[in-house]
């Protein structure tokens, strides 16, 4: 009876890597599949997790990187303990460091076979899924050139200048927000699901991340943990990063998983807010990208970029991740070198991107100024 026991449960594990390897070979082929994953079992885990991490005033997903940490170390001291044993002839049948290594990677199948169902759902299937343009964005047949993402990136830096005058700020110059940042946010966000279907719905609470100092070495403004479904936000960058932040991570939260179409959502669930602080962090949010973007496509016209709209002293003040008072905070109280961290941080991105299938990795981020193109035509030109 035993055996029967232990040999049905090892065919079920089996059936559980069976199926994660069918569905992630079936979102590599077929954009249907995980339209349709991410329009029904997807909204019914979002709505599950993102209620029982909405439960914690602190982010599961930030804490759950210590002991995923600790338990990858254990599992890899013990094969070496194992294998070592085995060079040295003491991992018989009966050696209970064998059986105690045995149990425990017995174990760890199942809770990787568990996790691995988990991610495939929220995370690596929306990868491949249809992108927001797709959805909501019917194609214009035209081409954009200079002169459109001039037309685009003026019409920001004007939005900027005007809103940078609108800012309440403290004796030092800083932007100061008196609002709930978080549950703005959210509304936000809902207001945006009236007119884009696949946005409505349940948001789980957003988060400041406990370690913002450690997430603010990697440059990373914000982090979406699609185990525990939470949209975390790193709250020692400055005030005005917040709003874009915190929608960009909750439309990852919806599914939208591509670093471009996160952008643009947050941009847009931004722009369109009563509130002038959120407009602001929203036109923020985009100026780098599109100013980036003109100035490399003048190319030897670069006398052009010249004549293009100037950002005003507040913006160009305003348009920082850290203030210099927050980073010598964060390096007051940083354990690990900062320039490291960045550079292992850029890496596992870049590299995590291109695994699930984004070719551009990191540089996918500026993709959004694609879409601007595409949403301001028939406004701008």
């Amino acid at each position: 009876m035993a055996v029967r026991i232990k040999r049905r449960k090892n065919w079920f594990l089996s059936g559980i890597y069976v199926l994660v390897v069918t569905i992630n070979v079936l979102s590599w082929n077929s954009k249907t599949f995980c339209d349709r994953i991410r329009q029904s079992i997807f909204r019914i885990t979002q709505y599950i997790q993102g209620h029982i991490s909405s439960l914690f005033p602190f982010s599961i997903g930030e804490f759950l990187l210590v002991p995923a940490v600790l338990l990858a170390s254990a599992t890899l001291a013990l094969f070496v303990v194992l294998f070592v044993g085995r060079l040295r002839g003491r991992a018989g049948k009966n050696d209970r460091t064998g059986k105690f290594v045995g149990r425990y990677y017995h174990l760890l199948l199942w809770g990787v076979a568990v996790v691995s169902v988990i991610m495939s759902i929220n995370c690596f299937v929306l990868y491949h899924c249809s992108s927001f343009p797709e959805m909501y964005m019917p194609k214009s047949g035209r081409e954009y050139g200079v002169e459109e993402l001039a037309l685009v990136r003026d019409h920001v830096v004007r939005q900027c200048n005007a809103l940078a005058q609108e800012m309440e700020r403290d004796g030092d110059g800083h932007i100061v927000y008196a609002g709930d940042m978080e549950s703005r946010a959210v509304k936000e966000m809902e207001k945006l699901g009236e007119a884009y279907p696949l946005l409505d719905g349940y948001y789980p609470e957003p988060k400041k991340l406990t370690f913002s100092g450690f997430f603010s070495q990697q440059y990373m403004m914000g982090y979406y943990f699609p185990f525990s479904m939470e949209a975390n936000y790193n709250g020692a960058m400055y005030i005005v990063n917040v709003p874009a932040t915190i929608c960009h991570e909750l439309s990852h939260a919806k599914g939208f998983m591509c670093e471009d179409d996160a952008n643009f959502i947050g941009y847009l669930a931004c722009i369109s807010s009563d509130d002038a602080f959120f407009r602001y962090s929203g036109y923020l949010s985009v100026l780098d990208y599109l100013d980036r973007d003109l100035y490399e496509s003048l190319g030897d016209s670069g006398e052009i970029y010249l004549t293009c709209e100037v950002c005003s002293p507040l913006v160009e003040r305003d348009n920082v991740f850290l203030t210099r008072e927050a980073w010598e905070e964060v390096e007051k109280g940083a354990i690990l070198d900062t320039e490291t961290l960045k550079q292992a941080s850029r890496s596992f991105l870049d590299t995590n991107l291109q695994v699930n299938g984004v070719e551009e990795g990191i540089a996918s981020y500026g993709d959004v100024v694609g879409m601007l193109l595409i949403y301001y035509d028939g406004e701008l030109y």
